[in-house]
């Protein structure tokens, strides 16, 4: 079995969708057969409660539990990709450590 390509699944507002697929597609990581562009991403509730260690940035009181809603994008890259894929997914997402996954694909 072959593992060419993963599935990228990263968490984030809205507002940053557009933003990670503009900069995916500048490097050509969004190719899929005659398409280019190719990223999903869908809305849903997330829960979370920052620990008392967690930055002083956070806009919550440690306190306080955290139900709102975000968006998870989807796509596809070549498993040699992931690690520019990563750092492009820091450098524009807002929180420290991103949620992210990267799921191989067999082929």
């Amino acid at each position: 079995m072959n593992i060419d390509f993963v599935k990228v699944e990263v968490l984030m507002a809205e507002e940053y969708i557009s933003v990670l697929r503009e900069q995916l597609h500048e490097h050509g990581f969004l190719h899929y057969g005659n398409q280019d562009n190719v990223l999903s991403y869908t809305k849903y509730k997330h829960y979370s409660r920052p620990l008392e260690f967690a930055s002083l940035e956070m806009s919550v009181p440690i306190e306080s539990e955290c139900l709102q809603t975000v968006c998870k994008a989807e796509f596809r890259c070549m498993i040699h990709q992931v690690e520019k894929v990563k750092k492009i997914i820091h450098d524009l997402h807002p929180s420290e450590c991103p949620v992210m996954y990267f799921i191989p694909i067999l082929d």
